[in-house]
C-alpha cells in the first residue's frame, strides 16, 4: 500500500466548537483527493481547565468520522503529540489534530525512491508567516 508523505497539523480554536465551515474545507479538500486524512483527534479544554481529548472511537461527531481514510486509523499520535496540542489551547477552547497524507506526492515520492534518492528535509511555513512574507513584499494576499 503507497502512503505518505504525511504532516500532522494542528489547529487551534479559541472556543469549545469547530465551526461548519472548517468541516466542510477539509471535507472538500479530502473529496478533491488532494490529501487523506489518516487520524483526527480533538482536544478541549472545559472553563474548568480539564483536558478532553476525542478520536474515532471515543465519539467523535459524525461530520469528521467520514473524512477519515479507514475505520481504524493509524496510530500515529502519541500521548506526548495530544499534550502539546493541549498547551495551544486555554479554557474554552478547541483543537483540532489532523494527520495528513499527501497523496499529490505520491508519484514524487515514489520517483525520488526509484531512483536512489530520499527526503533529506521535508519543513512546512506556517499561513501566518507566508501572508506577513507576502506584505513585506508589497504583494497583498487574497
Amino acid at each position: 500500500m503507497k502512503i505518505g508523505p504525511l504532516e500532522v497539523i494542528v489547529c487551534a480554536f479559541p472556543k469549545p466548537a469547530i465551526g461548519a465551515n472548517v468541516i466542510k474545507a477539509l471535507s472538500e479538500t479530502v473529496k478533491s483527493g488532494a490529501i487523506t486524512l489518516a487520524d483526527i483527534v480533538l482536544v478541549s479544554r472545559d472553563r474548568a481547565g480539564a483536558v478532553h481529548v476525542r478520536d474515532l472511537h471515543d465519539g467523535l461527531p459524525a461530520a469528521w468520522s467520514g473524512l477519515i481514510r479507514d475505520a481504524r486509523p493509524m496510530t500515529l499520535l502519541s500521548d506526548a503529540d495530544i499534550a502539546v496540542a493541549a498547551e495551544t489551547i486555554g479554557n474554552n477552547e478547541t483543537a483540532l489534530i489532523a494527520v495528513v497524507e499527501h497523496r499529490w506526492a505520491h508519484r514524487l515520492s515514489e520517483e525520488v525512491r526509484r531512483s536512489g534518492g530520499v527526503t533529506a528535509l521535508q519543513g512546512r511555513v506556517p499561513d501566518a508567516e507566508a501572508v506577513l512574507a507576502l506584505e513585506a513584499d508589497g504583494v497583498t494576499p487574497t
